[in-house]
């Protein structure tokens, strides 16, 4: 092989190594790019669903007074129902003391 297609092959080479270093480094800037992206995108999401939490907390209705309306309902069904129930019970046990 000639000297001077040796220096071509090694100036080749050199080229090669100079631009593979080169995608290296801009590969390792383009990895701190994508983490700083991912970061700021992972803050942005977390941001967004705390705005969307406070909405739909903002947005749901007061079930405080339904409940009330239900308590109260219901307060008024067992006095009825004990109203009804206590002289059966009561008569129940007469009957079984006479027997």
């Amino acid at each position: 092989m000639s000297e001077e297609r040796l220096d071509r092959i090694e100036t080749k080479v050199d080229g090669l190594v100079h631009h593979a270093g080169e995608v290296d480094r801009r590969l390792d800037a383009l990895g701190i790019e994508m983490r700083t992206l991912h970061q700021d995108t992972r803050h942005e999401m977390r941001v967004l669903h705390e705005e969307v939490l406070d909405r739909i907390a903002a947005l749901a209705p007061d079930f405080g007074p339904i409940r009330r309306e239900f308590r109260e309902a219901d307060q008024v069904l067992r006095e009825s129902i004990d109203r009804r129930l206590e002289p059966l019970e009561a008569a129940e046990r007469a009957r079984h003391r006479k027997n």
